[in-house]
């Protein structure tokens, strides 16, 4: 990911009751924040709920470091792999406070469906175009 531009960046204060009883932020908490900083990136570039759009098919995130309260989350969104109806977007999550230190990386994987069918769609034209020029692979067919 290093050598691509983010899509997206989030930045996200932890809450205190972010925190578990070890006092850093509870490993679900993650899945929380991935979730957020990909909802404010669908807003920013106008992917609001419609017919049809994005659903997640699969979350993963490596733990490399706790955070701690106070802190401000940084998760910075990339572009994966793209195929006929699924994208993959990653993330690499670090903090403000301490920028340097990657605190954790993963991925989601989504699907581009018609809610109303439940069947899966083509990704749109805009957002293949979007993934190809942020350093995104399209997947062979």
């Amino acid at each position: 990911m290093a050598d691509k531009s983010p899509l997206f960046t989030a930045r996200i204060p932890v809450r205190w009751g972010d925190m578990d009883s070890r006092q850093h932020v509870n490993n679900a908490v993650y899945i929380r924040y991935m979730e957020e900083a990909r909802i404010l990136w669908f807003n920013s570039i106008g992917v609001a709920r419609g017919a049809v759009g994005p659903l997640v098919l699969q979350n993963m995130h490596t733990y490399l470091k706790a955070v701690e309260h106070p802190a401000t989350v940084r998760l910075d969104l990339y572009a994966g792999a793209i195929g006929r109806s699924s994208l993959v977007l990653e993330h690499r999550l670090t903090t403000e406070e301490d920028p340097k230190t990657l605190y954790g990386e993963g991925f989601c994987k989504l699907v581009w469906v018609n809610y109303e069918s439940n069947q899966s769609i083509p990704v749109p034209e805009a957002m293949r175009e979007l993934f190809l020029r942020h350093g995104g692979i399209a997947k062979r067919a």
